[in-house]
């Protein structure tokens, strides 16, 4: 009788185990991704948090304005995985343009002062 409880135990832990219902797929964490974009699993892009100075220097992503540096400092800018060219200018400044590589579901920051122009 007393060989019967552990083999007994092992049974019950073995049928609770195999009629447990899995899990819903929106349960599980992930490090680092998001379920935002429709899917769980990781997003299709990154962020970029942009500190510049001086303040009123206006920023493009890629060409398109996006908006002026002081405005950027508490905001994070989603834009796709990959390399794209951030601008600065501002009046008295030299213009300046720097390329980021921007990582799928990472903040990537860009600190920045623009030189004085001559």
């Amino acid at each position: 009788m007393t060989r019967l409880w552990p083999s007994l135990a092992l049974l019950t832990i073995a049928l609770v185990a195999a009629t447990a219902a899995p899990a819903p797929a929106d349960t599980f964490s992930y490090a680092m991704g998001r379920c935002s974009y429709g899917y769980d699993g990781y997003s299709p892009g990154g962020s970029l948090y942009i500190n510049a100075f001086p303040m009123e220097a206006q920023v493009t992503l890629d060409g398109a304005p996006i908006g002026a540096a002081n405005d950027l400092q508490a905001s994070l800018v989603d834009t796709h995985a990959g390399v794209h060219a951030i601008g600065f200018s501002a009046p008295g400044y030299e213009p300046t343009v720097v390329y980021v590589n921007v990582v799928r579901d990472w903040v990537t920051r860009v600190r920045l002062t623009l030189i004085p122009a001559r």
